[in-house]
């Protein structure tokens, strides 16, 4: 009997501290792990968000991968050696490197050494450019090296600081890149970026959800669904559909989903469910959603996801960055405020173009983002390599 694989998964975040897109990626590869744990003894390596009650869900729900969290907290009732082992050191590193992308500190890339120096595995997983040079004190594994960049972390850089250095943090973040053996994206932008500026392989990964959709009553759904997180781009493209689209629809309510409820206004035309353990209910209760997006790098999970369950998406033209085709997909990409207000109307009164649309999404997101699609680019890494 051949012996498993061992593979080295990272992702800083605790996968269940919300229900983001990047998360909700990471929950999909570990169920992947789990499928396979016969073929794949697997690490899971993290440091952030944690606390027993998450690590005890962990341990139920993939019982065959084994968990390892790192303490990123420093001890400081020891004044000096916290002086000596963290904050000088960190310091020192930053007037050297002066770092744009990279997360990675001196003291957590010291335990991390310390930890799996003497370990061997076989592929090593290590998520976000940001936590990219992390690989470096993992090179003695020898083993084959992916980054699952999740997003271009320099064009998310950008969005958020209007004095960046893009040209700098660019060359970082190719060169974090250009460490590792092959890179994952799931955006047909990103694979060609990467593709120009690295020598390296780009694996164009499709996001996938369940296969089986859940039984739902024959009842016609009705609602206008948002399901979102509470970074800068939705927070912002969704104060602008408050402002500037709902004045055009006073007729009809939205239904918001998600951490996002926190940071935007009240308003009578919106019902705040906050974060929800069944989201399934409201998409069967959908009869579209909407994706408000004046700005945002990579693909955005919840389109996929509203396009999975056949549900047209009304967004703007940031929605659309990374999808394999877009046009004829099931998403109505608005140019003006007007616009959206108009597609969201024509969905619900015109039912030729509502079917039509649905049509096109059913279409598309099985084309293109199926679960055997996806196990299958997952299989020719993680059982036909090494």
């Amino acid at each position: 009997m051949a012996r498993r694989k061992r593979v080295l998964y990272f992702m800083p975040d605790n996968p269940f501290w919300s229900h983001a897109g990047n998360l909700t990626r990471a929950k999909q590869l570990l169920a992947y792990f789990e499928q396979h744990s016969k073929d794949l003894q697997v690490e899971f390596l993290s440091c952030l968000f944690w606390n027993t009650e998450s690590i005890e869900r962990f341990k139920a729900i993939y019982p065959h991968v084994n968990l390892t969290v790192i303490n990123t907290d420093s001890d400081k009732r020891n004044r000096m050696k916290y002086l000596v082992e963290d904050k000088i050191p960190r310091l020192i590193n930053q007037a050297r490197h002066k770092t744009l992308i990279s997360l990675l500190t001196p003291i957590i890339a010291k335990r991390i050494h310390s930890l799996m120096r003497d370990k061997h595995y076989d592929i090593i997983v290590i998520s976000y450019s940001t936590w990219g040079a992390l690989i470096e004190q993992l090179n003695l594994l020898n083993a084959y090296k992916i980054i699952d960049t999740h997003d271009f972390m320099t064009l998310q850089r950008m969005k958020e600081r209007s004095d960046f250095d893009i040209g700098n943090a660019f060359r970082e973040e190719v060169d974090i890149l250009s460490l590792y053996d092959e890179i994952w994206t799931y955006s047909v932008e990103e694979r060609y970026l990467f593709e120009q500026f690295t020598s390296k392989k780009v694996t164009l990964l499709p996001v996938s959800t369940n296969s089986d959709r859940p039984l739902w009553s024959n009842i016609e759904p009705k609602n206008i669904l948002y399901v979102a997180s509470d970074n800068i781009h939705n927070t912002e493209s969704m104060k602008w559909f408050v402002e500037f689209v709902l004045p055009h629809i006073p007729q009809y309510k939205i239904h918001v989903v998600g951490k996002i409820c926190q940071n935007i206004p009240d308003h009578p035309q919106l019902i705040k469910h906050g974060v929800v353990e069944d989201i399934e209910t409201f998409y069967a209760n959908a009869k579209m959603t909407i994706c408000p997006m004046l700005s945002g790098t990579g693909i955005k999970i919840k389109v996929l996801e509203s396009l999975y369950h056949g549900l047209p998406v009304i967004t703007n033209r940031r929605g659309v960055d990374g999808l394999i085709n877009k046009i004829n997909n099931g998403c109505l990409v608005a140019d003006s405020d007007v616009q959206f207000a108009d597609f969201i109307k024509s969905l619900m009164d015109d039912t030729s173009f509502y079917l039509k649309q649905k049509e096109y999404a059913q279409v598309f997101y099985h084309s293109f983002y199926t679960r055997e699609h996806e196990e299958a680019i997952l299989n020719s890494v993680f059982l036909e390599k090494v």
